[in-house]
């Protein structure tokens, strides 16, 4: 389960420096976090609309504790992700995240060559600033030998664009996830 993962501008393209840069000058009153995100928060995600501040985690009201993964496989099913899966998808730009092991020892995981991950998530909206939560599935890879668990990541331009875009597609785009490429994206 992904509670914690890095975001840094450092040598990424221009582009994501300048949005992000932009992004905190138009909400001067927010505290955005880069380097080390964990949960309550606040970091810069993709929307359909662009770039945009969002809070990591959520507190439903029947819970007492911050809600900061869901399960990718029965999001499609569930009366609180359900409706957010259909219309309320974003992009969680990382350079890495971190999974823990039973020992509870921390494991950064992320691009041999330090490039952008971008993890699936599900929206929730709130003032000032909408939450957001991860989508997990199961773990493969490196990551499956410490965590049964880790985020779905979209590596290529056209399955990002997709998941932010195309309404009909949110649901088939969580099962197709390739275990070869989640194996070569983390390898190394």
């Amino acid at each position: 389960m992904c509670g914690k993962y890095h975001i840094t501008t450092e040598d990424e393209n221009l582009s994501f420096q300048e949005a992000v840069r932009q992004m905190m000058l138009e909400h001067p009153e927010l505290s955005v976090q880069l380097g080390d995100v964990v949960p309550s928060q606040i970091a810069p995600v993709y929307t359909r609309e662009g770039q945009a501040p969002m809070r990591f985690g959520f507190k439903p009201h029947f819970m007492k504790r911050l809600l900061i993964n869901a399960r990718s496989e029965t999001a499609h099913t569930s009366p609180m992700f359900a409706p957010l899966l259909q219309k309320s998808r974003i992009l969680v730009p990382a350079r890495a995240f971190y999974e823990w092991s039973d020992q509870k020892v921390p494991h950064l995981f992320g691009r041999p060559n330090g490039g952008m991950i971008h993890m699936a998530a599900l929206a929730f909206p709130a003032e000032p600033v909408p939450h957001f939560v991860i989508l997990t599935r199961a773990a493969v890879g490196k990551p499956g030998a410490v965590h049964p668990r880790m985020p779905v990541m979209f590596e290529s331009l056209e399955l990002q664009d997709a998941w932010l875009h195309q309404d009909n597609l949110a649901q088939p785009l969580l099962q197709i996830a390739d275990e070869e490429e989640y194996i070569n994206l983390l390898a190394g």
